[in-house]
């Protein structure tokens, strides 16, 4: 039996300000970049060595990815299976503005994002189906060894949910909070052609 272990981490603060921010490429501000290079410096601590750093393509995340894994000599590459979730006609739009224009569809949104997609958006089956796939071609590639993927709030939420055994649960995406900078664990024990995944989330992940 082999053990894959994941480090997640979220992108730090964006710019943009209180926005909806799906998969608009917006860059990190200047306290993001800091946050970022803060957790990231305690990734370097030893007993830490990522064999590679994966990333979604979106700037936020793949330009702190990609700085991090050439210091560390890791192999590094992006997937955009995960990306965060397209918010279609509401991507990158103020919460103040939607809300008075798509109250009520926010409202219905957020109470069950299953039954509800965004206009022009993807579905939360679609979101969760994509993260998914990118998740069983990481593991594929990367059986039994160390990987840090930075991504996004979305994501993050959707791979601890199935860590857990978790699904359809809105709370995930609504009520779990997940700070700029957050990060946690996934370890896979790869049994023949099954798979079982632990959960770590505090502050003694990666210590």
């Amino acid at each position: 039996m082999q053990t894959t272990r994941v480090i997640l981490l979220r992108h730090g603060e964006c710019e943009g300000g209180n926005i909806l921010r799906g998969q608009i490429d917006v860059a990190l501000t200047e306290q993001g970049q800091q946050q970022m290079q803060s957790v990231l410096g305690g990734l370097q601590s030893p007993g830490f060595a990522p064999d590679a750093v994966l990333s979604s393509p979106l700037i936020r995340c793949a330009n702190v990815a990609e700085e991090f894994a050439l210091t560390q000599g890791a192999a590094y590459s992006t997937n955009a299976g995960f990306k965060e979730l397209n918010f279609g006609d509401w991507d990158g739009q103020t919460f103040d503005a939607l809300y008075q224009s798509h109250a009520e569809e926010l409202d219905a949104y957020w109470a069950n994002p299953w039954a509800v997609a965004p206009p022009n958006g993807e579905s939360m089956q679609a979101f969760e189906l994509r993260i998914d796939k990118a998740w069983l071609t990481m593991l594929e590639e990367y059986k039994g060894r160390c990987v840090l993927l930075v991504t996004h709030g979305g994501v993050m939420r959707h791979l601890m949910a199935k860590a857990l055994g978790i699904t359809h649960a809105a709370g995930f995406y609504t009520s779990l909070k997940l700070p700029y900078a957050a990060k946690a664990e996934i370890d896979v024990l790869h049994d023949s052609d099954k798979q079982y995944m632990t959960l770590n989330w505090g502050e003694k992940v990666l210590g």
